[in-house]
């Protein structure tokens, strides 16, 4: 398929998207002494320790729902928005890293119960996050955790982004035969 140059609020409106990808799993400031904080944030560091594709929803009152992936492979992260994918090489140490410099702050973890996603044996968190560089932003998080494997997979979002507003951002992750999308 052709692509076409991106325009200004198209540029805009996909970091605002990437953002809002990273609140459905980001987790650098979790509070070490809130035990549920401390699950959600190794779940997350092990999910970058793992190759991964994941399909990202975001909603918006009164907009046009916007879909995007992500395949995460170790050594590369190919993102599709708006279309298009964008490849960045990268490290599992370099996604923690990143993790950690998004200066998010995580408040209000809890344990929300147990049950089966897909088959999958999970534990349901949340969280309240707030997020003052990059895009900033606040929101509410809940995290599906393998229960086998300790990752996520999946993630709901709910965010107020000064500008963009409300937000909803759904993130499924696979973890099963995960490799770079072919028309990339």
């Amino acid at each position: 398929m052709p692509t076409r140059p991106l325009n200004n609020c198209a540029v805009r409106l996909a970091a605002a998207f990437v953002a809002v990808s990273f609140l459905c799993t980001a987790f650098a400031g979790a509070h070490a002494e809130d035990a549920s904080c401390t699950i959600m944030r190794d779940a997350t560091y092990a999910r970058m320790r793992v190759p991964y594709r994941s399909t990202i929803d975001t909603t918006q009152p009164n907009r046009k729902p916007i879909h995007g992936e992500e395949v995460y492979t170790l050594n590369m992260i190919y993102r599709q928005v708006l279309g298009r994918w964008i490849k960045t090489p990268t490290s599992p140490q370099k996604e923690i890293d990143g993790e950690k410099g998004i200066d998010a702050t995580f408040s209000n973890c809890r344990h929300d119960g147990d049950s089966v996603l897909n088959g999958e044996p999970v534990t349901i968190y949340s969280a309240t996050t707030r997020n003052v560089t990059l895009i900033p932003f606040t929101g509410d998080l809940k995290l599906w955790i393998s229960k086998r494997h300790g990752i996520p997979v999946r993630s709901e979002a709910n965010a107020s982004i000064p500008v963009l507003g409300r937000s909803h951002t759904v993130k499924v992750f696979s973890y099963d035969n995960v490799s770079p999308p072919r028309d990339n």
